[in-house]
């Protein structure tokens, strides 16, 4: 049997609509008036997958896709060969993978003199690195830290036959909240350092989704580099309204597995929290916090046959429990995440249940889960 056919054994799944993706990535683009989109894919596109994903923004022309690891920059590669496309690794690389890098043609952040006199070593007469230069404005992770560091790694790459400035580039900390004043000094910082260096704009990009959104209007969003939008969620839920709609992107289904009738008095899972007061229908289904359903979900409502039912007693690792209004037969859809009807549970309905954000709540969606797009 294939993987595919595998997974489909067990009746809980996600539908991803790539069309919707396509239509997100047009949206935010024509919002921040960019011309150019570069596609945030890591994570396996955020738990939606990197392959179907990132060639569908492919085929409405995004060619610059941006990953976390060499791993994954080297499985996006092994499905985009076009020479067209680039790469991006955001975060720290080994150097010592300098040579897969060069292979693959992926192209490390990078934020410190040491680290790229490191990759020159490594890298053989004919051949080069493309970098991004990283420039920590605030977010406090990794990059250069200063003007004079910005200016030092500028002059490295520049004089360096064996490497090719691909951009230069920051990332907002306070962008999708309300902490205006440490944005805009991190905005100010970027501008001062790269401008004393005499980077070229072409190279610049500084718009992730919060700022491609709600700062559009304040800095350079020639370039934005997005994720969170792409997959359909306000990355500034609860604190900050959309101010466009997006496409829904991804649902939760799951099919009920038994059905029993409880009765007064009795409780079900784990430490027995949930005690029927009335007799009552319940259902169990077959996922769990070994799915990306968390542990913490216990409560949270679910729709059955366009009604809302609730997700009783402990979510354990492979089943949860649901109540149901009647008695409805083995395989009736049940929307974890989704609209059924009139009724809907957003991605952000779910995050801010779970005290959480929709980044989380989406890579946190296991393998065991097949996508269906």
């Amino acid at each position: 049997m294939t993987n595919d056919e595998i997974l489909n054994l067990r009746p809980t799944w996600l539908e991803i609509d790539l069309k919707a993706i396509q239509e997100n990535a047009k949206k935010v683009m024509s919002y921040a008036g960019a011309k150019r989109l570069i596609a945030v894919v890591k994570a396996n596109a955020y738990g939606h997958g990197m392959a179907a994903v990132a060639q569908a923004l492919l085929e409405i022309g995004v060619t610059d896709f941006a990953v976390a690891t060499v791993g994954e920059g080297v499985a996006l590669r092994e499905k985009l060969s076009q020479e067209n496309v680039t790469i991006t690794l955001l975060g720290v690389q080994d150097v010592k993978q300098t040579p897969i890098m060069v292979k693959y043609r992926l192209a490390p952040a990078v934020g410190a003199t040491a680290w790229l006199e490191e990759a020159m070593s490594q890298i053989t007469s004919g051949q080069q690195l493309n970098v991004q230069l990283a420039v920590d404005t605030g977010m406090g992770r990794m990059g250069a830290h200063s003007e004079a560091a910005v200016k030092s790694l500028y002059d490295v790459i520049k004089s360096s036959e064996q490497l090719v400035l691909s951009g230069v580039f920051t990332h907002f900390a306070t962008a999708d909240d309300n902490n205006e004043t440490y944005y805009k000094k991190q905005v100010d910082s970027f501008y001062q350092w790269v401008q004393a260096a005499n980077i070229p704009a072409d190279y610049w990009h500084l718009a992730n989704s919060g700022s491609a959104i709600w700062h559009h209007n304040e800095i350079d969003t020639n370039t934005i580099r997005v994720g969170s939008v792409l997959y359909g969620y306000n990355p500034g839920t609860p604190d900050l309204p959309m101010p466009f709609e997006l496409s829904s992107v991804l649902s939760l289904k799951s099919k009920i597995g038994s059905v029993h009738r409880l009765e007064t008095g009795e409780s079900v899972s784990y430490g027995a929290t949930y005690t029927a007061e009335m007799p009552q229908w319940v259902a169990t289904l077959p996922i769990g916090y070994a799915d990306g359903y968390l542990r913490r979900m216990s409560g949270m409502k679910v729709l059955v046959d366009g009604h809302i039912e609730h997700v009783i007693g402990r979510v354990t690792m492979d089943q949860i429990v649901i109540t149901l209004n009647k008695m409805y037969p083995v395989g009736t859809v049940v929307t974890l995440i989704g609209q059924d009807g009139e009724q809907k549970i957003t991605l952000e309905d779910v995050a801010n249940y779970a005290k959480s954000i929709p980044h989380e709540i989406l890579t946190t969606l296991g393998p065991r889960l097949p996508r269906h797009y």
